[in-house]
C-alpha cells in the first residue's frame, strides 16, 4: 500500500498517478478537507485520514509518496524512516520514468523566471523538440508523464531536496544560494547543502564557482569544465559566459522594462543552452557554432514577456514609478531591487514597503550601505516590529498598519522622480493568499487597474 501524505496539488497529481497504475492508497493531509481532494468522487473514508492519523497505519504502508509542503520533521515520516519505510517525491518518480532530457533548476531567487526563459528560448531554438516546464513552477511533474516531451525543464524547491534521495538528471542548475526558508531549514548552512544536492547526480552540473568549490569540485586547469564527485562534468557560470559578455550587455541595453539584475538570469539562460549543447560531445565546446547559438537565443529572449510580480514596472502617477517586485520574498532579492532601482533612477529615490513573515532571516547582517539610495522604507505585516529593529538605525523607517497604509503614505514621502517600490522581502502569507494576491493588490492601490 502506498501512501500520500499532503494533498494539494502535488498531493492529487500522486493520486492521478497511482490511479493509472491502479495501486491502491491512503491519503493523510492535516487539514479536514484539503484542497486537492474536490475532483476525486470515488474515494473511500477509510483510504482517508483527514486532520488524524492512526500511526498503526505505516504497518500497511510500502512506500509514502510526500508533497514538498510537508516539514521533513513530520512525525509520519519520522516514524517512517525509523521503519525502513520507503519515501520518494513526484520528481524522484519523475526523473526515473521519463526519458526527455532533464533539466532541473534551483535557487534561493530566479528559478521561476529562468525556467521559462529557457522553455521560452528551447522552443525557439529546437523547433523540432518538444520542450515542457513543469515542477515548483505549477504544473506537477506527474502530470505531464503522459505527454510527448523531449526536454523537460524542472522547476525544483529546497523542499523538494530535502526529501529526495536520488535526484538524477542531466543538468542540475544552481543559480544562488541566500538566506530563506530559516523557519523550516532552521540554519543557511543546511539550506545550502540542501541546495547543493541537486549537482550531485547530474550529467553536468552548473552553478558558481563558490559553490562547486564547496562540494569538491577541482580545477583542471584551463578546461571549461570540472569534474563533479560522483563523475559528471561541473560548469562554472563565469566560465561558460565570459566569452559572450559583450553580447549580452550590448542585448540587454535594447531592452526596455527590464531590470538590470536581470541579466543574470539571461546569463543562466544561456549557460544552461550552451551546457546542453557540450553534452553532445566536447569538440562543440568552442567555435563559430557557439557564437551563433548565443545570437539565437539572444534574438528568441526579445520576444519573451517578463512574469507578472517580478519587478514589474507599472509605470507612473502623479510623476512617481511604481514597481511591483511582490515574488522578492528573501533580504537578497530586496537588495537586489534597491540595487537596480538606483542604477537606473538614481540615489535617494526609492520608497521602499516591505514587510511580511520574515521567515526566519536576519534583517540586522543588512549593511547601511546597502540602504543608503533609500529615501523611506515603509515596514508593514507580521514581522514589521523585528525589521524595524533590526534596520530602523540604518535607514529612515516607519512602522504602518498594512500594505494599503503603506501605499498611501508612500504619495506623502515621495515626490516627482521617485520610486514607489514594493519588494517584501518576506513570505506574503501572514495577510493575503500569496504573492500574487500581494502584488495584484498593490497593483489596485495604486491605480494600475
Amino acid at each position: 500500500m502506498h501512501l500520500i501524505l499532503g494533498f494539494g496539488a502535488t498531493g492529487a497529481s500522486y493520486l492521478r498517478y497511482l490511479n493509472k497504475k491502479n495501486i491502491p492508497s491512503f491519503i493523510v493531509d492535516s487539514r479536514k478537507n484539503p484542497p486537492g481532494l474536490l475532483e476525486f468522487k470515488s474515494l473511500k473514508e477509510k483510504d482517508l485520514f483527514l486532520g488524524k492519523f492512526n500511526p498503526e497505519v505505516l504497518n500497511q504502508v510500502e512506500t509514502i509518496l510526500v508533497s514538498p509542503g510537508v516539514d521533513y520533521r513530520n512525525e509520519i515520516l519520522v516514524s517512517a524512516r525509523e521503519k525502513g519505510i520507503e519515501i520518494v517525491t513526484d520528481i524522484e518518480i519523475f526523473t526515473k520514468e521519463s526519458k526527455s532530457t532533464k533539466l532541473l533548476i534551483t535557487g534561493t531567487n530566479g528559478k521561476t523566471s529562468v525556467v521559462k526563459m529557457l522553455g521560452h528560448v528551447l522552443n525557439e531554438i529546437y523547433q523540432n523538440k518538444k520542450v515542457v516546464c513543469c515542477g515548483n513552477i505549477g504544473t506537477p511533474v506527474l502530470d505531464t508523464l503522459s505527454e510527448k516531451q523531449d526536454i523537460s525543464v524542472i522547476e525544483v524547491s529546497s523542499f523538494h531536496l530535502e526529501h529526495s534521495n536520488d535526484l538524477k538528471s542531466d543538468v542540475g542548475v544552481l543559480l544562488n544560494v541566500e538566506q530563506d526558508h530559516l523557519d523550516r531549514h532552521l540554519s543557511f548552512e543546511t539550506y545550502k547543502k540542501i541546495k547543493e544536492r541537486i549537482l550531485l547526480n547530474s550529467r553536468a552540473g552548473l552553478a558558481t564557482k563558490e559553490v562547486l568549490r564547496s562540494i569538491g569540485c577541482e580545477s583542471e586547469g584551463e578546461r571549461l569544465f570540472r569534474i563533479l564527485p560522483k563523475g559528471g562534468m561541473a560548469f562554472n557560470f563565469e566560465d561558460v559566459t565570459n566569452p559572450f559578455v559583450r553580447d549580452i550587455y550590448e542585448f540587454f541595453l535594447e531592452l526596455d522594462n527590464w531590470p538590470l539584475h536581470e541579466i543574470v538570469n539571461i546569463k543562466s539562460v544561456l549557460s544552461v543552452v550552451l551546457v546542453l549543447e557540450t553534452l553532445k560531445g566536447e569538440e562543440e565546446i568552442t567555435g563559430i557554432f557557439l557564437e551563433e547559438l548565443v545570437s539565437r537565443c539572444l534574438e528568441s529572449l526579445i520576444s519573451f514577456k517578463r512574469l507578472r510580480h517580478r519587478y514589474e514596472v507599472l509605470g507612473l502617477r502623479k510623476g512617481m514609478t511604481y514597481i511591483n517586485d511582490s515574488k522578492s520574498t528573501n533580504i537578497s532579492s530586496l537588495l537586489t531591487a534597491i540595487n537596480s532601482t538606483e542604477r537606473k533612477y538614481g540615489k535617494n529615490k526609492v520608497v521602499l514597503i516591505c514587510g511580511g513573515d520574515s521567515k526566519g532571516q536576519d534583517f540586522s547582517k543588512i549593511e547601511n550601505s546597502s540602504l543608503e539610495s533609500v529615501k523611506k522604507i515603509l515596514i508593514f505585516g507580521k514581522d514589521k516590529e523585528n525589521i524595524f529593529k533590526d534596520i530602523g538605525d540604518k535607514a529612515d523607517c516607519l512602522q504602518v498598519i498594512d500594505l494599503e497604509d503603506a501605499v498611501n503614505k508612500s504619495r506623502t514621502f515621495g515626490t516627482k522622480g521617485d520610486v514607489v517600490l514594493l519588494s517584501p522581502s518576506c513570505a506574503s502569507t501572514d495577510m493575503f493568499l500569496d504573492y500574487r494576491e500581494r502584488g495584484d493588490k498593490f497593483r489596485e492601490l495604486s491605480g494600475f487597474n
